[in-house]
C-alpha cells in the first residue's frame, strides 16, 4: 500500500496503533491485521481520532462524561467532590479499546461487540465496568485511594457475563444518534480550544524570536563599543 493512499492513518499516534495491531494478529495474518487495522483506525473511529492532537479522543471523553452524569450521577459526583479525573483512566480505554485493561477473556468478548457494532460499544462497556465496582469505588473516600483503586479495578472483573447484562440492558436507552449529537457538540468546543492553544504557541513563538533578535542587535552593539 502506498504512502499516499493511507490518508490520515500515517499520522495516528504510533503506540495505540500498534496495541491495536497486537490485538489482531492474535486471530489474522499479517495482511488481514493490517487491514483491519486500517478499517478500524479511518472508518471505525472517529476523524483525528489518532492524530498529533487527538481531537476524536478528546471530544469522546467529553462525550463519556456526559454520559457518566447522565447514567452514574451518584459516581460521577463523587469523583466531582474528590476532585479525580478519571479520563486519565479512560482515555485509554477509548484508544486501544480496553487493550490491558480486562482479562482477556472480558476483552476479547468487547472486541467482538465492537467489531459488530463500532465504537458506540466502548460507551457501553466503559460504563458497565464503572457501573459493575460503583459500590467499591464510592466506598473509598480521598483522592489518593480513588485514583490508585481506578487504576487497577477493570482487571479483576471476572463475570463476563454480568458485565454484558449491565453494558446492554442496564445502560439502555443508547442510541448512535445521541452519541453523534454530542459528538458534533463537543466537536467545536475542542476545535476553538485548540485553535486559542495554538494561536498563544504562535504568540510565545514570535515573542522568543523577537527577544532573540534584540539580544542579537544589542550584542552587536557592543562589539562597536568596544
Amino acid at each position: 500500500m502506498e504512502r499516499n493512499q493511507r490518508g490520515n492513518f500515517v499520522e495516528t499516534s504510533l503506540q495505540e496503533v500498534v496495541t491495536l495491531a497486537a490485538v489482531a494478529l492474535l486471530f489474522l495474518d499479517q495482511e488481514d491485521a493490517f487491514w483491519c487495522l486500517v478499517t478500524i483506525v479511518e472508518i471505525f473511529m472517529p476523524r483525528d481520532y489518532y492524530t498529533k492532537t487527538l481531537l476524536g479522543s478528546q471530544v469522546d471523553q467529553r462525550v463519556f462524561k456526559d454520559f457518566m452524569i447522565e447514567k452514574l450521577p451518584r459516581l460521577h459526583a463523587h469523583f466531582e467532590h474528590h476532585k479525580v479525573d478519571y479520563s486519565l483512566i479512560t482515555f485509554n480505554w477509548f484508544l486501544v479499546v480496553f487493550v490491558d485493561s480486562v482479562v482477556s477473556d472480558i476483552l476479547f468478548k468487547i472486541w467482538d461487540s465492537f467489531l459488530y457494532e463500532g465504537p458506540k460499544i466502548i460507551f457501553r462497556y466503559a460504563l458497565a465496568l464503572f457501573k459493575y465496582k460503583e459500590d467499591e469505588i464510592l466506598k473509598q473516600q480521598d483522592s489518593v485511594s480513588i485514583f490508585k483503586h481506578l487504576r487497577y479495578f477493570t482487571r479483576t472483573i471476572l463475570d463476563g457475563r454480568k458485565l454484558n447484562s449491565i453494558a446492554f440492558a442496564g445502560m439502555n436507552p443508547f442510541r448512535i444518534r445521541q452519541i453523534h449529537n454530542r459528538r458534533n457538540f463537543h466537536l467545536l468546543k475542542v476545535q476553538q480550544e485548540l485553535k486559542e492553544l495554538e494561536d498563544i504557541r504562535q504568540d510565545f513563538l514570535r515573542d522568543r524570536e523577537s527577544h532573540l533578535d534584540r539580544g542579537n542587535l544589542i550584542s552587536d552593539d557592543e562589539e562597536e563599543d568596544n
